[in-house]
């Protein structure tokens, strides 16, 4: 099979879901569906894109610049199917009073591909999930966090903690280490494959200075063997374990309105509003009227603005904890 129309299909799917993002109009991505919307994952995006606009009234979206890397093409020759893996890097341009203001995303797919009447098109579009739910693993790679996600801390855990350190917590430092690794990943730690968010922002926590907190088991503490087996606690890598870690363990204070928020805090979402913490920002700016703008993994994304409701992890009955960590521990 010649690989170099599935390749055309992919990249024309891709252009008419950047024309996409900046209308609002999903449906012009229909003619390159062999499925159903519902299979279909950048459906999804630019619906929830489309919806979120409305809660920010003052926002008007210029212009949006797609680039894509195809990571693998292969051919399913038993059921006639293709399947490519490829990385959408997107940018967003939008005005916001006199601004011009940005916000990017990386978003890993896998696209499974059909030939119909002569023509490729797209069966199914996986993605990287935010709500700790991968669809797929990037190249087939087996889960780094096994079984993490319903983990809690402390419950019952003992509380044989010891600070590494103490000191001053520096905002600028934890900045420049989330623009740096927001679309990356830094060699010194274990990337949690398909999961990686609060990985990411106990990273930026500590390159601002939060000292680790040593603790009897991987359920206390806030802790990661740097340089060692990468061994780390549930904390360190678990969105729902961090929630709690933060007051209990890093001292955190939590606060009621986002705008209370520094450079270098940290906010948690709870998708389903059941008590279940799955996915973990930090704020790295905030926008025109004071709401912060946040980085994350799983979804790449880099000042993006923090309700998340373009997401298709949001629901109706989403919650928000948000966290101001002290200036000195």
């Amino acid at each position: 099979m010649d690989k170099r129309q599935w390749l055309k299909t992919v990249e024309a799917f891709f252009r008419e879901k950047n024309r996409a993002w900046l209308s609002g109009e999903a449906e012009s991505m229909l003619h390159d569906l062999a499925g159903t919307p519902a299979d279909c994952h950048s459906w999804q995006e630019v619906r929830a894109m489309r919806d979120a606009r409305l809660h920010r009234g003052d926002i008007r979206y210029r212009k949006t610049k797609t680039s894509l890397q195809i990571h693998a093409a292969n051919w399913l020759p038993d059921r006639e199917l293709a399947v490519v893996e490829a990385t959408e890097h997107v940018r967003f341009y939008y005005e916001q009073g006199t601004g011009l203001q940005h916000e990017e995303r990386s978003i890993r797919h896998r696209l499974t591909l059909q030939p119909v009447n002569g023509e490729w098109r797209v069966l199914q579009d996986d993605t990287l999930r935010e709500n700790g739910d991968a669809t797929f693993r990037p190249d087939g790679e087996a889960e780094a966090v096994t079984a993490l996600a319903a983990v809690d801390v402390f419950d019952g855990a003992p509380h044989v903690e010891t600070r590494d350190a103490r000191g001053r917590y520096d905002r600028v430092r934890a900045y420049k280490y989330a623009e740096l690794w927001w679309n990356g990943y830094n060699p010194v730690f274990q990337q949690m494959k398909g999961n990686d968010c609060t990985n990411y922002v106990s990273q930026v926590l500590y390159a601002g200075g939060m000292p680790l907190v040593r603790g009897g088991s991987r359920s206390s503490g806030w802790w990661y063997d740097i340089g060692g087996k990468h061994n780390w606690s549930y904390s360190w890598a678990v969105a729902h374990s961090l929630r709690l870690a933060l007051t209990r363990v890093l001292h955190a204070q939590e606060v009621s309105d986002p705008r209370q928020l520094k450079i270098g805090d940290v906010i948690c979402y709870d998708w389903d509003g059941d008590g279940r913490w799955q996915h973990n920002t930090v704020v790295v700016d905030f926008d025109g009227g004071g709401q912060p703008l946040v980085n994350a993994h799983t979804v790449n994304s880099h000042r993006r603005f923090w309700t998340y409701r373009d997401s298709y992890a949001w629901t109706p009955k989403t919650k928000y904890s948000f966290f101001h960590i002290p200036d000195q521990f």
